[in-house]
């Protein structure tokens, strides 16, 4: 090859490859950091779930506990008099 063949790889046809690779693709390093942020978010989303079953379960016992008083009244009120 000689210096003037046109089949060489110049260092503007790397630039441009680099850029269309840069632009299309992402950095490992940029992918953990990303990654990182959205696990942290979703850590708190999973610690902020389990607050509302908790708060699910104590209702659900309140209105059974409710809604047995007022089976029992209504029991009584046809078979006790």
């Amino acid at each position: 090859m000689t210096k003037g063949d046109s089949s060489m790889v110049t260092r503007e046809d790397i630039e441009i490859i680099q850029n269309h690779l840069d632009e299309r693709y992402v950095l490992q390093s940029d992918c953990n950091d990303t990654q990182l942020k959205v696990n942290s978010k979703l850590a708190n989303d999973d610690k902020r779930i389990e607050i509302l079953i908790q708060q699910q379960r104590i209702n659900n016992w309140l209105t059974l506990a409710i809604a047995s008083g007022i089976i029992a009244l209504v029991i009584k009120v046809f078979l006790g008099g």
